[in-house]
């Protein structure tokens, strides 16, 4: 994977993928889409990574789409008559769909597609001078990116309603009172430290309990109750077969005991 626009670095077991636009303050455009899709992808296929952190570089996450961009499938549309393929569900749906632990690093602003892809991540963390925005009806657009489907189960449809109806800008400790947001630090390096931290934790935990119940978190949002309780057991069960949990098992006894 070699592109400007994204830095991929791993260690440990956590993938860090960094947003490298920072003279743009990481305005998502095509080459960084693309590339950012290919370094999920190289993350999912490599066995020793085991979460991975998305991040921006400088002091923005992501301030949104290009508007150049966006003015310019405007006008191809008007010339044409063809709908703009920047939009496409291609990298929603990596993400979505993603099958490790994404952890958003958010070091400052994100801004429509930088607060949506956010959404798609499992935690998030941001630094207090972070700030959010679904700004799309101010510019004539709809949600993205299925922040349709995320950002209601996160905050409620009250307060999602609120955010994208009016296209108001969201502080970091509003965020954090929301739920949409886990965990505030003072300063963007701070964030990203933090972040590692806990992708740190995550990683050495045994992977396919990890795997599982990430799965079956995301699941269990469209599953009624009686489905979620026969999948929690199946899932159970079949984690009771692995060696890692009997290792697990063993540890935490002995560690019990030392105390």
């Amino acid at each position: 994977m070699e592109s400007d626009t994204i830095r991929y670095n791993a260690r440990e077991g956590v993938a860090v993928i960094t947003l490298n636009r920072p003279e743009a303050l990481n305005a998502l455009n095509e080459e960084m889409k693309d590339s950012l899709k290919k370094a999920l992808l190289k993350a999912a296929d490599d066995e020793a990574v085991r979460v991975v952190i998305l991040t921006g570089e400088g002091r923005a996450f992501c301030a949104g789409a290009d508007l150049k961009r966006l003015k310019t499938d405007y006008e191809h549309f008007k010339h044409t008559g063809e709908a703009s393929r920047f939009y496409d569900i291609s990298l929603p749906r990596t993400m979505a769909f993603y099958p490790k632990p994404i952890l958003a690093a958010i070091n400052g602003p994100a801004v429509g597609v930088g607060m949506t892809m956010a959404l798609t991540c499992d935690i998030r963390l941001a630094s207090e001078s972070a700030t959010f925005s679904c700004p799309f009806t101010r510019i004539g657009l709809t949600p993205e990116f299925g922040s349709a489907y995320f950002l209601p189960r996160l905050v409620g449809y009250s307060k999602a309603a609120e955010w994208v109806l009016t296209s108001r800008m969201i502080k970091a400790q509003e965020a954090l009172s929301a739920g949409l947001i886990s965990e505030m630090t003072a300063s963007h390096v701070d964030v990203l430290e933090e972040t590692r931290k806990m992708a740190l934790t995550i990683a050495a935990m045994p992977e396919m309990a990890i795997l599982s119940a990430r799965k079956l978190l995301r699941q269990a949002m469209d599953m009624g109750l009686n489905e979620t309780l026969a999948e929690e057991t199946k899932v159970l069960q079949d984690c009771q077969k692995e060696h890692d949990h009997y290792e697990a098992v063993i540890r935490v006894m002995e560690q019990v005991r030392g105390k």
